[in-house]
């Protein structure tokens, strides 16, 4: 029973890993696009990010050593931005962001959700060598709605609140059977960045993109089970190992309690290409380092530090003030370095391969 309920936890926080899904702020990527002077008053826009198994042209979810399985995941962003001077764009943006999970036995399906708010400063200054030059700061906070996780099976061991559950356990405060195991995530992130763009012909132009982000990490888990401090209980043995044992050995592979503080480096070498007056293709290639602090590394436990990324997007123009644009992005190691809730010393190994999701979004400059 030991090894059943370890291997419950190791799967459950993979299962977690999915939980707050893309969070590729999309008013990053606009500023990324557009410069100052290309917007008069403001904007607002929608966007819509979404991944499923139909589009896993990776197959990232085959290459993954776990009974878990991504099923979809989507996020829609909201935003605007203002101009209070000519040189200053202050935008702001929402998200809510979905994601699901699928399994063979219990849970069959789990889904989750995180919501986030951002604000981001646009200041554009004299040119550098040439290049219209911007700096960048930015704010972001989000939160992954506290997950319960009502029941769980593992080898015939079904642990829970479901009916036919082999082990319950009754929340003192409510009188109720309580789920399996519940968990929820926090996190705060600073950015600081430059973007310098210059046009090379009246068509072609070229961006050089660097910024620097510092997230605060916290994660909460809880269990009936790992609460247990009843002697009795504690000394009891399942094959070979005391309850006690097997409840501190399992605590001990959780992802850790005290908070931690993940800081990226990423650079982004950008391109925008008008092929008509209504339609124009934008792209980039990007590099990151991660560095953490706080961070307990587990022996045995795989260590991402990197992430490449590609990005591509066509746009379109009907008219006015109008765009629409859809655009798809690739990373060599799933979204390391791009949402830091995400990374764990349990969910480590799961960030080895390589991952694709795609983005549609409405712009309207005023």
């Amino acid at each position: 029973m030991g090894n059943a309920i370890m291997r419950l936890k190791i799967s459950i926080a993979f299962m977690l890993c999915f939980m707050a899904p893309m969070a590729v702020a999309e008013h990053e990527y606009i500023a990324s696009v557009l410069e100052i002077p290309e917007i008069n008053r403001g904007y607002v826009t929608l966007n819509y990010s979404y991944f499923s198994e139909s589009l896993d042209v990776f197959g990232y979810a085959s290459k993954l050593n776990s009974t878990f399985k991504p099923k979809e995941a989507s996020s829609v962003y909201g935003g605007f931005g203002f101009k209070p001077m000519d040189s200053l764009l202050v935008s702001y943006q929402r998200e809510q962001s979905n994601a699901s999970t699928v399994r063979d036995r219990e849970p069959f399906e789990v889904t989750s959700d995180v919501e986030g708010d951002s604000l981001l400063v646009h200041w554009q200054i004299k040119d550098v060598l040439d290049f219209s030059t911007q700096l960048q700061f930015g704010y972001t906070a989000r939160n992954q709605a506290e997950l319960d996780i009502a029941c769980y099976e593992y080898s015939g061991l079904v642990v829970g609140s479901c009916e036919g559950a082999d082990l319950s356990f009754i929340d003192p405060a409510t009188g109720l059977t309580g789920p399996a195991v519940s968990s929820s995530a926090k996190e705060t992130r600073w950015l600081l960045g430059v973007f310098l763009k210059k046009d090379i012909n009246e068509r072609f132009s070229l961006s050089h993109r660097l910024r620097f982000t510092s997230s605060d990490v916290e994660i909460e888990t809880s269990s009936l089970f790992l609460d247990l401090d009843d002697p009795f209980l504690l000394g009891l043995k399942f094959n070979g190992e005391t309850l006690g044992s097997t409840i501190s050995t399992l605590k001990a592979t959780f992802p850790q309690e005290q908070p931690w503080t993940e800081r990226v480096l990423r650079y982004d070498l950008g391109l925008k290409y008008e092929l008509t007056e209504k339609v124009f293709v934008s792209g980039s290639f990007g590099y990151l380092t991660v560095s953490r602090s706080g961070f307990e590394r587990y022996d045995g436990v795989p260590e991402y530090e990197s992430n490449i990324l590609l990005n591509g997007a066509i746009w379109y123009n009907p008219g006015g003030g109008l765009a629409v644009y859809a655009r798809a992005e690739l990373t060599k190691n799933y979204l390391l370095g791009m949402d830091a809730m995400l990374y764990n010393q349990r969910t480590a190994k799961f960030f080895e391969h390589p991952y694709a999701q795609l983005t549609a979004g409405l712009f309207y400059a005023f």
